[in-house]
């Protein structure tokens, strides 16, 4: 029996593009921890507000954007 992947929504807060709403990314991770670490990644290197959410949208993180950036 295959275990379908579990759904992670990714959004990167970008103030200056689409009306300051940022992209949505929708991946399918084998886990949550998985799309959490790919989340982390895209905060270091964007420098973006990134929020986690789950299937359900209920928010498993929010990455605060780098002031180093």
């Amino acid at each position: 029996m295959s275990v379908k992947p579990a759904l992670v929504v990714i959004q990167l807060s970008n103030p200056a593009a689409f009306s300051g709403q940022g992209s949505i990314i929708l991946v399918e991770m084998p886990d949550e921890d998985a799309g959490v670490r790919l989340a982390r990644k895209l905060a270091q290197e964007t420098g973006r507000r990134v929020t986690i959410r789950n299937a359900e949208m209920a928010i498993i993180e929010i990455i605060a954007a780098s002031a180093t950036h």
